[in-house]
C-alpha cells in the first residue's frame, strides 16, 4: 500500500510523507469539557456571549467533549457560497447543506 502511494505522490512524495508541521504543541487548544473555561475565557467576550457558546458547545451529539461542528451559511454575495465551499463543491448544493445540518442533529 505505501509503495502505491508513494507513486501516486510522485516527485513530492518524501517532502509530503516526511512533513513535520512548525506549530508547538502548547500553541493547540485542545478540545475538552472545559473549552469555553480554559480557552476562551481570556478573550474579551462578554459573559452573554460565553454563556451562549457553553451552551452551544453542550448541545447535540458533541455535548460536552469541546467539540462544535459549525454549518457555514451563505450571507451574501462578499460571504458567497462559492469561496466559503470551492474546496468542496458538494456542498455548494443548499440540499447538501441542509443534509448535513439534519445529520448532525441525529
Amino acid at each position: 500500500m505505501s509503495e502505491k502511494i508513494i507513486r501516486l505522490l510522485g516527485d513530492e512524495a518524501e517532502e509530503l510523507l516526511d512533513f513535520k508541521a512548525k506549530v508547538s504543541k502548547e500553541g493547540l487548544h485542545l478540545p475538552g469539557p472545559d473549552f469555553v473555561d480554559r480557552v476562551v475565557s481570556g478573550t474579551d467576550r462578554t459573559p452573554s456571549t460565553m454563556w451562549n457558546m457553553q451552551l452551544m458547545f453542550n448541545m447535540e451529539r458533541l455535548a460536552g467533549t469541546g467539540y462544535l461542528s459549525v454549518l457555514p451559511v451563505d450571507q451574501d454575495i462578499e460571504h458567497s457560497a462559492g469561496a466559503s465551499f470551492t474546496p468542496n463543491p458538494a456542498y455548494l448544493d443548499p440540499g447538501n447543506i441542509v443534509k448535513q445540518g439534519i445529520l448532525n442533529r441525529l
